[in-house]
């Protein structure tokens, strides 16, 4: 039974990383809009077997990434501002009742730590190893979210943005490394605000600040990934 278990995690997370590296590769330019894809070809490409690939790219078409068709493979379909917009209002609306549910479900004591991480990433200096460190208390706050919300439901439906969320904000980072470091991301603040009112012990207040938090994100993205490339 062990290895069988071990088996499957690896092949899950074989399709995992190829649906990361598609979207890396389709969000940086290398892969296009209109861009036929087949089985074959990706499975050469990432020297991988044919089975994590079909996976990989039915998943990459639940989240809008791309469209199969029958015998011809997938073709990567136009993603723009507009998308952005739209994938991050559904995000917004999914994580701000999260936020909710999992207020009075997280230990004063891990909502202390998180606050003092967040209160020193907020005011540190901004280079790439404030970057790569912002990115993961991003993730360790978000995931700690969803498993206080007590919600499978929920979680499922939030993790099937989760890998275009993190890629859209990876390429994000990475090109800001090149406009004046990172001087406008304030997500430590409002990550900061989020923890702060999750301690109060406020539903409300937490999901408002969750609220207000996804708020900012397509204004951010949709600016560096889109508009200065416009």
């Amino acid at each position: 039974m062990a290895a069988v278990v071990s088996k499957e995690l690896m092949h899950g997370s074989r399709r995992q990383t190829l649906v990361q590296q598609v979207l890396l590769k389709f969000f940086q330019g290398e892969y296009q809009p209109n861009q036929r894809m087949t089985v074959q070809s990706l499975a050469r490409e990432w020297n991988v077997s044919a089975t994590p690939v079909r996976e990989a790219l039915v998943e990459l078409e639940g989240i809008g990434i791309v469209e199969i068709y029958p015998n011809r493979g997938a073709v990567l379909r136009n993603f723009g501002a507009r998308e952005l917009r739209e994938i991050c209002q559904v995000r917004r609306i999914l994580e701000s009742e999260a936020a909710r549910c999992a207020c009075g479900h997280i230990t004063p004591h891990e909502l202390a730590q998180l606050e003092q991480i967040f209160t020193e990433l907020s005011t540190a200096k901004r280079t790439v190893a404030w970057s790569e460190k912002t990115q993961e208390w991003d993730d360790y706050l978000h995931e700690l979210i969803y498993r206080a919300c007590d919600s499978e439901r929920l979680v499922l439906e939030i993790s099937r943005y989760k890998a275009l969320h993190r890629t859209l904000r990876q390429v994000r980072h990475n090109k800001r490394q090149n406009v004046k470091d990172y001087d406008r991301m304030e997500e430590n603040a409002e990550h900061l605000r989020i923890v702060q009112a999750l301690a109060s012990g406020d539903p409300e207040a937490a999901a408002q600040a969750m609220n207000d938090h996804l708020a900012q994100t397509p204004i951010g993205l949709v600016r560096d990934l889109f508009e200065q490339e416009a």
